[in-house]
C-alpha cells in the first residue's frame, strides 16, 4: 500500500500533481504519503486514512488504495501455481495446433485410402503412449515449479527426477514398438501398405487428442490452484465522505 507503484497510480488517477500544485511525481508522493496513514492491527485488519481538502476526494483516494492493492496482488508475483498454469497454457496451445494438423492429415489419408477403422490393439497402445506423455509433462511442470525454491539435491525433486526417467523410458519403448528386451509389440510390417499409412495418421490423431484432453484437465487444475493461492483481501468498510473536518484542530 505504501509502494511507489500504487502511489504513482493514484497520482495519475486523481491528478494529484495539479491538486498539490507540484511539478513532479517526487513531490506529489511526499504530499500523498504525508496525508495518508496505513496501519496494520493485531486483529489482521488494515486501516487506511486519507486527509484531503476535498472530503469526496479523501474518500475516493482511500477506496482507490484498496482497488490498486487488488490489482497489484493479481500481477505482482508468480506463485508455483501460476508457473504451472503458464506451462500448461503454452503446451495446450501447441497441442491444439498439432491436433488440428493431425486431423487434417487423417482426413486426407481417409480420402486417399478409403480406410476408416484401425485395429483395437493399436488404439490401446496409442492411448497408453498418450497417457505416458501426459504424465511426463505433468512431472516436468512440477519440477519446473519446484526448481525456483529447492535445489537439485532436494529428496522430493530427486524422486520426481527418477520417476520422470522411468516414464520416459516406458514412453520410448512404446513409441519404438518394442518390449524392454527389444522384441516387437506389433508386427506392423504385415499390414498392407495402405492400412499402415492410415494407422500412422490415426495414431497421430489419437495421440494428440488424448494428450490435449490430459493437458486441458491439468491446465484447469492449475488455474484453480492459482486462484486459491492468490492473496485474499476483504473490504470490511468502504470509505465514505467525511461529515466533519479532521483539521485544522479547533480548540474551544
Amino acid at each position: 500500500l505504501k509502494s511507489r507503484t500504487i502511489a504513482d497510480a493514484l497520482i495519475n488517477k486523481f491528478r494529484l500533481k495539479q491538486v498539490y500544485d507540484v511539478p513532479d511525481f517526487y513531490r506529489a508522493r511526499k504530499y500523498l504519503a504525508r496525508n495518508t496513514t496505513v496501519k496494520a492491527g493485531k486483529d489482521t485488519l488494515i486501516h487506511i486514512e486519507v486527509e484531503d481538502r476535498d472530503p469526496k476526494r479523501s474518500a475516493a483516494l482511500a477506496n482507490a488504495y484498496v482497488d490498486e492493492l487488488f490489482l497489484q496482488n493479481s500481477t505482482v508475483a508468480l506463485t508455483e501455481a501460476s508457473q504451472r498454469r503458464m506451462f500448461f497454457e503454452q503446451q495446450l496451445a501447441k497441442e491444439k495446433d498439432l491436433l488440428a494438423d493431425a486431423e487434417i492429415a487423417l482426413r486426407d489419408t481417409q480420402q486417399f485410402t478409403g480406410l476408416v477403422d484401425p485395429t483395437s490393439q493399436a488404439e490401446a497402445l496409442l492411448r497408453s503412449a498418450s497417457q505416458l506423455r501426459a504424465q511426463v509433462l505433468g512431472i516436468q511442470a512440477q519440477m519446473s515449479g519446484m526448481f525456483t525454491y529447492v535445489t537439485d539435491a532436494n529428496p522430493r525433486y530427486q524422486a520426481l527426477k527418477s520417476e520422470l526417467r522411468t516414464l520416459q523410458s516406458e514412453l520410448s519403448s512404446l513409441e519404438k514398438g518394442t518390449h524392454p528386451d527389444g522384441r516387437p509389440k506389433v508386427a506392423v510390417d504385415k499390414l498392407p501398405q495402405a492400412g499402415l499409412e492410415y494407422l500412422r495418421k490415426y495414431r497421430d490423431v489419437k495421440y494428440h487428442e488424448t494428450l490435449y484432453e490430459a493437458l486441458a484437465k491439468q491446465y484447469e487444475a492449475a488455474r484453480l490452484d492459482e486462484a486459491k493461492a492468490a492473496p485474499l483481501v476483504q473490504v470490511i468498510d468502504r470509505a465514505v465522505v467525511p461529515e466533519r473536518k479532521s483539521w485544522p484542530d479547533r480548540k474551544s
